[in-house]
């Protein structure tokens, strides 16, 4: 798949100390996060849907209904021992997504290359790339924040 973020573990942590905070706050599953829904709006202790394979641990945030809008980011921890950082990417509709943007952007270039140029669609197009850009941001800080949070709560 397309990572696009490393993530190294805090000073002095160490792959398996990783592993066992996010099981412990993660709910199993049995088949693959990218189109699964991860939306519960009970109550629950746990921050992460979970799902092993057979070379790395899969988590994806657990989101309220309230959050929807938020594109799912999927984190892969290897379960080499060694490692020393996760890795983050996008679910399977945002990345169906972006890359949909991406090639209406192309389409964009293409046609202002080419001296015509739709302008209600360049606007709307751009826009929706700016706020899906602003919007994966979030998500990133967000996960990332419940992982060192779930970490903190692990180690002490």
């Amino acid at each position: 798949m397309l990572y696009f973020k490393n993530v190294l573990f805090p000073v002095g942590v160490k792959q398996p100390q990783v592993e066992s905070a996010l099981r412990k706050y993660a709910l199993k599953k049995t088949s693959p996060l990218d189109f699964q829904s991860t939306t519960i709006n009970i109550g629950t202790d746990k921050v992460f849907m979970g799902f092993e394979r057979k070379t790395d641990l899969q988590f994806s945030r657990i989101k309220t209904s309230f959050v929807f809008m938020l594109p799912k980011l999927i984190i892969s921890l290897p379960l080499d021992q060694s490692a020393t950082a996760y890795r983050i990417r996008l679910g399977g509709i945002p990345l169906i997504i972006s890359l949909f943007l991406a090639f209406c952007i192309l389409v964009i270039i293409k046609s202002v290359f080419n001296g015509r140029t739709e302008t209600a669609f360049s606007i709307f197009i751009l826009a929706f790339s700016i706020a899906f850009y602003f919007l994966v941001r979030f998500e990133l800080k967000l996960t990332q924040s419940r992982v060192l949070k779930c970490l903190e709560k692990a180690v002490n």
